[in-house]
């Protein structure tokens, strides 16, 4: 059978011939199972996320029309869960607004747990701040505003505000990382 080209397996497929797509997945695992682990470096990720492809190729093999390569049909499905799987496992922003925002009004419970020496580090760190970056701050994680939305009413870029809430979250973090070791932990 691998000498044969996919269009008689798609056709039995199609007719519900499950033994002629199971040929299909053998012959086109390699590829899709490769696809899938460049974009993830992860392999285990990457298999499981081809048997996903399978399972939706299964399920909508009546609709493949044959318009394009069945190799890039089966690629396509892939793209879809690939970018799927991105979406539902981005990464969260370090120090973005929960992360801020509990350690400003948690203030009686970190200390319940001896962490407040933290909060105070990160007033301490706050208060020389002024101006535009001490707003800024405040209004993205005390008020909770959007970048988008601090960019619109700003006049500027997405991506300047960006890079400068990232660039005072470090300078903050150094501050308290040395307020902390300076000053040390209460016990």
């Amino acid at each position: 059978m691998p000498d044969l080209p996919d269009d008689p397996l798609i056709r039995s497929a199609q007719d519900g011939d499950i033994a002629a797509f199971g040929s299909l997945v053998d012959r086109h695992q390699t590829l899709v199972r490769g696809w899938l682990r460049v974009r993830l470096g992860d392999w285990a990720t990457a298999d499981d996320l081809a048997q996903e492809v399978f399972v939706t190729a299964f399920k909508r093999i009546r609709t493949y029309a044959g318009d394009a390569p069945f190799p890039a049909w089966l690629t396509g499905i892939a793209r879809n869960h690939w970018r799927n799987h991105l979406r539902k496992h981005q990464a969260e922003a370090v120090g973005g607004t929960d992360d801020l925002s509990a350690l400003i009004d948690a203030d009686p419970l970190l200390r319940q747990r001896d962490e407040g020496h933290l909060v105070d580090a990160l007033r301490a760190c706050l208060e020389p701040l002024g101006g535009p970056a001490r707003e800024l701050l405040e209004q993205r994680y005390v008020v909770g505003r959007t970048v988008r939305e601090l960019a619109a009413s700003s006049g500027r870029g997405y991506s300047a505000l960006t890079m400068q809430l990232h660039r005072l979250r470090e300078v903050l973090a150094a501050c308290i990382s040395e307020r902390v070791e300076r000053d040390g932990a209460p016990t």
